[in-house]
């Protein structure tokens, strides 16, 4: 067994320099073992990328037989007075939307993949309220839940996709946190009490709003953000000692 004269790593039998520095190997003791195999492959290779098509279309055949099996098992064994597979077969279809449907139609643009997905999410509770004679709870609070749920996804989307700093984005998505959990709050209030009572959504919103004052106001003072930058390594390195 060798070791690196430079650095001290343990030198594998067929290497004939070590693979950190770069130093050669010369042992007479134990020399270089030319037919032993390599702990590493020492030729460059590009990863294959992956077919996308064909991994959407191996995902949607399983969630297609998911779905297909347990409408056959319902209806031919277990519980057919019962549509239990509706629900699996709605929740396939889901899963089909959000994870394979991006694989099979890619270029789409990226409204059209949300848009689809809350279409989707929106099927699935309403299959809900159909199994169930929840019409309900499903016009006053899933899918006004769902739509400002939405309009949260699409405006941090849309903040991604104009590359803004990281504490611009982390701002404001905390100021559209504290908007969406206020909305939250007064759905669940108008549909189970018949009028707002505000709550939890209001400190909830404090600690938000705080949050997102500080980023903004960091984001506007370099210096301030410099000297939080030099504490903050200056602690990693007192606690990595």
């Amino acid at each position: 067994m060798s070791y690196c004269v430079n650095c001290g790593v343990e030198l594998d039998a067929s290497a004939h320099a070590c693979p950190l520095c770069g130093t050669p190997v010369v042992n007479p003791r134990c020399p270089v073992d030319e037919t032993a195999q390599p702990p590493f492959p020492l030729a460059r290779r590009e990863v294959e990328p992956v077919d996308r098509r064909s991994l959407g279309l191996l995902l949607t055949g399983m969630l297609a037989s998911v779905a297909v099996c347990c409408c056959a098992i319902n209806w031919l064994a277990f519980f057919p007075a019962v549509p239990w597979s509706l629900y699996v077969a709605g929740a396939a279809a889901v899963l089909w939307v959000w994870a394979a449907l991006p694989l099979l139609a890619r270029g789409w643009p990226v409204p059209v993949y949300l848009l689809a997905d809350t279409a989707a999410a929106a099927g699935m509770l309403a299959l809900v309220a159909a199994l169930t004679n929840g019409w309900g709870w499903l016009s006053r609070l899933a899918l006004p839940i769902l739509g400002i749920t939405t309009l949260l996804g699409a405006a941090v989307g849309g903040m991604a996709a104009r590359r803004r700093s990281g504490l611009s984005t982390a701002g404001v998505f905390f100021l559209l946190l504290i908007l969406w959990l206020l909305a939250l709050e007064a759905l669940i209030d108008l549909y189970a009490f018949g009028r707002y009572q505000p709550g939890w959504s209001v400190i909830a919103a404090a600690a938000g709003l705080v949050a997102a004052v500080f980023l903004l106001i960091v984001r506007l003072r370099p210096r301030l953000r410099e000297e939080l930058g030099r504490r903050f390594h200056t602690r990693i390195s007192l606690l990595s000692v």
